[in-house]
């Protein structure tokens, strides 16, 4: 059963589409705006786990060698990692929150002082 995947010029998302045989005809749209104007993207191949193992594996003792919690750019290069493990699960506004959260941090050494 393949998953063909659409990307939409005009809103910028991507649709899945699953089709039950492999010779069904879609006709494809943007799901989130109804565009028909979407291109055709080769899509990742995904490996089905829990949450649990993927929680496991994101906060793996051995991939937190170089984190410091008090470095905004250490806690970035995490929360990067946890959107892209988890994508749409952390919600459409995950990344802009992110970079807005971060932006609010930036303060130059003198300003610390």
């Amino acid at each position: 059963m393949p998953i063909y995947e659409y990307y939409c010029d005009a809103c910028k998302k991507r649709s899945s589409f699953l089709l039950l045989r492999v010779n069904e005809a879609v006709e494809p749209y943007c799901k989130h705006c109804k565009s028909p104007a979407v291109k055709r993207v080769l899509s990742r191949v995904a490996v089905l786990r829990s949450e649990e193992k993927r929680m496991e594996s994101l906060l793996d003792p051995g991939t937190l060698g170089d984190l410091d919690e008090n470095d905004p750019r250490s806690m970035e290069k995490l929360m990067k990692r946890m959107g892209s493990e988890f994508r749409d699960e952390l919600g459409e506004g995950f990344e802009g929150e992110m970079e807005e959260a971060l932006a609010g941090d930036e303060t130059s050494p003198e300003e610390d002082l």
